[in-house]
């Protein structure tokens, strides 16, 4: 395993399953836009071919939604990363895509896996708790406006981090996807911990699966 000085964990090695052999990396990046942007940027840079995160779902979610996930099927909305890669204005709000034979494998895998899945567009955000509680924020109008234009493209998810992995994927012309699982984080406590804490960790052991699965 290596650990960077900005962040950013690395470990490599080899998966085997059903008699397939493969060269894999698990690795874990800051949070946020910028942040992963970077990380995302080096993995490139060492030699990464696919990437698939493993994220989570930053919209209220119920217990009721934790046995399905999200596949992300465009991102929009990657404002201040998209300023320093010189990208106008007015372009900012296209759809960053994922990869699709990578996507399409990832549906296979939840179809092989009997695990409820969703396809949908993922705003991308700077701060979750924003959009959690609006009210205890500055200006929770503006914050309800933004809900409302999102809520417009119904059902989506948002997220901190996914807009910054197809963008750069895409600069490097690699494959990439994003899984979001469904957990319960408007509480005061770990969404692992608690009431659906074992629920949601269960479901984070089988979405990993999916999510390797689909990429042997």
């Amino acid at each position: 395993m290596e650990i960077q000085s900005w962040g950013i964990g690395v470990i490599t090695g080899k998966v085997t399953c059903g008699g397939v052999d493969e060269d894999f990396f698990f690795a874990y990046a800051p949070m946020g836009a910028s942040g992963s942007a970077m990380a995302f940027h080096e993995l490139f840079v060492a030699g990464a071919q696919e990437v698939v995160r493993l994220g989570s779902n930053d919209v209220w979610v119920t217990e009721d939604d934790m046995n399905s996930l999200v596949l992300i099927a465009e991102a929009r909305g990657l404002r201040g990363v998209s300023w320093d890669q010189g990208i106008d204005e007015k372009d900012v709000d296209k759809p960053l895509l994922p990869d699709h034979d990578l996507h399409r494998r990832l549906i296979e895998s939840c179809q092989l896996g009997r695990f409820q899945y969703s396809e949908r567009v993922c705003f991308n955000v700077d701060d979750y708790h924003a959009y959690l509680y609006p009210e205890r924020m500055e200006n929770p109008q503006r914050i309800q406006q933004r809900l409302a234009t999102y809520n417009a493209c119904a059902p989506y998810c948002r997220d901190m981090e996914t807009a910054s992995l197809f963008l750069k994927a895409n600069q490097f012309g690699r494959k990439a996807s994003s899984v979001l699982q469904n957990v319960v984080k408007q509480k005061d406590e770990s969404p692992y911990e608690g009431s659906t804490g074992q629920h949601a960790k269960a479901n984070e052991n089988r979405i990993a699966e999916i999510v390797i699965n689909a990429m042997l």
